[in-house]
């Protein structure tokens, strides 16, 4: 691609990343929303209560108010960026919103089942203890992703686990010395046009602002999960997701679905985990497919970092209400609903 066809990918304009705030009144610096921001956002203030950072990149995850023990954060303005720019949200900008409240058949008010619970509370853990992850249970993790469903039934994954820290500290090297040098080439304003020639303009999400400043800067810096740490988050086990290239319907379906009951069954174990899919930089990276033993077709999409919490890090948060479209019997055309009018927890 030439520059100018990816200048507005690479250099986005209009990007808002979030803002948080905190209630010193109710704060008791007790410092788990900056141990638990993804990107490494929040400092220290010298009143000795959290604040962000001069320069961050808030993604509106809301990590660091599911970990507040005393709900002294909140939600100043959620990531959003503006049109017409490559990368804006739309509509312009999606309010958060918590769930709607359940209802019956009937339209009554209901409760939500267990399934609906694990799914609303689940929540990316990247901060765990050192204690080891038992096999037993990893096995039936690997289980829960075995027995998931599949395009045409194609079963187009194989799993590789990783409890060997050493291995794993060389991926984090690994992982650091690449997108750190990406995310060098994106902050140079001179270096920034080399990137062109390795957009796919048709799967351009490398390069979303979220993730160029935020998710690859805290890697280039070792800050991943708030605190110092590598793409595997020191957590004590690692599960890579390898999909066959020839799968039906392509090879991030199918490790989505399957990745997904695995990471809903480890919480229901009482083992916390995170998708990771920086890890998948190793492809790029002679040698290390055949030190994994992965050989093509196959080839990385993911990873599962799995491990025991270290503190609270799960509960609901609001997220981004999209209109959706109905089709209605009767109906002249379509309408979009809109979150007014409904009631949220």
């Amino acid at each position: 691609m030439a520059w100018e066809d990816v200048k507005p990918i690479l250099r986005p304009e209009g990007v808002h990343m979030g803002i948080m705030q905190v209630d010193k009144d109710l704060c008791t610096s007790c410092g788990l929303c900056i141990e638990n921001c993804p990107f490494s956002c929040w400092e220290m203030g010298e009143d000795d209560h959290p604040k962000m950072k001069d320069e961050y990149a808030c993604f509106s995850c809301y990590n660091c108010k599911v970990a507040c023990p005393v709900e002294a954060i909140s939600i100043v303005q959620s990531y959003y960026a503006e049109a017409p720019g490559f990368w804006a949200t739309s509509p312009h900008r999606l309010p958060a919103v918590l769930p709607l409240k359940p209802k019956d058949k009937d339209g009554n008010p209901d409760q939500w089942n267990a399934i609906e619970k694990a799914v609303l509370e689940r929540r990316s853990v990247r901060n765990f203890t050192k204690d080891p992850v038992p096999e037993t249970l990893i096995r039936r993790v690997l289980e829960a992703g075995r027995f998931a469903p599949s395009a045409g039934n194609c079963q187009s994954w194989k799993f590789i686990v990783i409890t060997d820290r050493k291995l794993l500290d060389e991926i984090d090297q690994t992982v650091q010395f690449v997108l750190g040098n990406i995310a060098s080439m994106y902050r140079d304003d001179n270096q920034v046009q080399n990137l062109a020639a390795m957009i796919d303009i048709n799967q351009p999400g490398t390069y979303d602002p979220r993730l160029a400043i935020g998710g690859m800067g805290a890697i280039a810096k070792g800050e991943m999960g708030g605190k110092t740490g590598g793409a595997t988050l020191n957590a004590p086990a690692v599960i890579l997701l390898v999909s066959d290239t020839r799968s039906i319907g392509g090879p991030q379906i199918n490790i989505g679905i399957c990745g997904q009951n695995m990471n809903l069954v480890a919480n229901s174990l009482g083992i916390k985990s995170c998708w990771v899919g920086f890890v998948a930089v190793l492809n790029l990276v002679p040698g290390f497919h055949e030190k994994l033993g992965i050989n093509p077709p196959w080839t990385i999409v993911s990873s599962l970092c799995l491990g025991w919490p270290e503190f609270k890090q799960e509960g609901i948060v609001p997220r981004e209400f999209r209109p959706v479209t109905w089709f209605r019997p009767g109906a002249a055309g379509p309408v979009e609903e809109t979150e007014k009018g409904f009631e949220t927890v």
